[in-house]
């Protein structure tokens, strides 16, 4: 798992080169996680991680002032990790689904009690985007801003903000001025409220897919032409992490840059 101290280093080696993960996927899967606390904050509240085993992908972007944002994130991550873990194997698309909204519930319990029962993390809450691979579909669930994109020929934005500035833009309603003090406004996260109520979808999986999670941090400075022409190249898949932090960061990196690329490979022969 991905975690960061209050000055934003990582307690563990850097992600590295992209990791083959092994059967029973009906696809070959490669990943690569990168997160980097940007020009201006103090620390990192972004958490990113995965459960190769499971073919569990997760991020996380914690809100709250001193330094809960990123417990929110790394409470929210390990608790869903944990949850994972718990999935029976051959689980149908029915019995995943379930899963993972369990598993969102119990994370939003963790750290809505923590916010309760800690003054420093009070009002303390987290972004939380992710998807697991079962058979040859893709479930995601989603909470807040960050984002779920999928490449294929094009670029496709998969989940729908839950923030203040996404309603008003649907609505009509945003100027320039109301976007720029509208931007931080997350109309639903974990953690906030006693419950919560995750989008879930469920989508086929194709051969050469890109799919990428990211925090704001990237989405809110890299325009989608720019993170289309990076995931449509023949680069590697930390090539391409990496070029997409560095254009986060050249467009001021005003805030921590978090991002996971899966790239779903050839189909397996299953039958032997």
């Amino acid at each position: 798992m991905k975690f960061f101290t209050r000055q934003g280093r990582s307690k563990q080696p850097d992600p590295g080169k992209a990791t083959i993960v092994a059967p029973p996927p009906a696809f070959k899967i490669e990943f690569f996680g990168i997160s980097e606390v940007g020009h201006v904050r103090p620390n990192n509240e972004d958490v990113w991680s995965a459960v190769p085993e499971k073919q569990f992908f997760i991020l996380a972007d914690g809100m709250g002032g001193h330094q809960a944002g990123e417990i929110a994130s790394s409470f929210a991550v390990e608790s869903m990790c944990h949850s994972i873990r718990s999935l029976p194997k051959n689980s149908d698309i029915e019995q995943a689904c379930q899963l993972i909204r369990q598993a969102i519930a119990r994370a939003n319990s963790k750290v809505y009690d923590a916010s309760h029962s800690e003054p420093n993390y009070a009002g303390m809450g987290t972004t939380l985007s992710c998807f697991l691979i079962v058979d040859k579909f893709l479930i995601y669930a989603h909470i807040g801003d960050s984002r779920l994109y999928r490449f294929r020929n094009k670029i496709q934005l998969l989940t729908e903000d839950h923030s203040l500035r996404h309603t008003l833009a649907k609505r009509e309603e945003r100027s320039s001025t109301s976007g720029l003090l509208m931007r931080n406004v997350i109309t639903r996260a974990i953690g906030t409220h006693a419950s919560v109520l995750p989008d879930v979808g469920v989508i086929p999986l194709y051969s050469k897919d890109n799919y990428m999670l990211c925090s704001d941090g990237l989405s809110d400075y890299v325009e989608e032409g720019t993170i289309a022409r990076i995931l449509s190249s023949s680069r590697s898949l930390e090539e391409m992490g990496r070029n997409l932090v560095e254009s986060a960061l050249e467009k001021g990196g005003n805030d921590n840059i978090t991002l996971l690329l899966v790239r779903i490979g050839d189909e397996k022969n299953l039958s032997g």
